[in-house]
């Protein structure tokens, strides 16, 4: 049961590590509304909800189209 913080922690950081990764692509940040995961885990993108979620639960006013532009 000792061993079971540290192993969540490697767990945690591999998956922000290849989440990152699959964000960056070239040294940039590449945002593709079109993929799944970039575009389900977004929440806001130039300052508007894009998150569909959010937009559901939140007072935000919703925008016309979903992930970034």
């Amino acid at each position: 049961a000792s061993r079971v913080p540290y192993h969540a922690s490697q767990m945690y950081a591999r998956n922000v590590t290849a989440f990152l990764l699959h964000l960056f692509r070239n040294g940039k940040l590449q945002l593709d509304g079109d993929d799944a995961i970039t575009r389900e885990t977004l929440v806001t993108h130039d300052g508007e909800v894009v998150n569909a979620l959010v937009q559901k639960f939140s007072s935000l006013p919703a925008k016309a189209k979903n992930g970034p532009s």
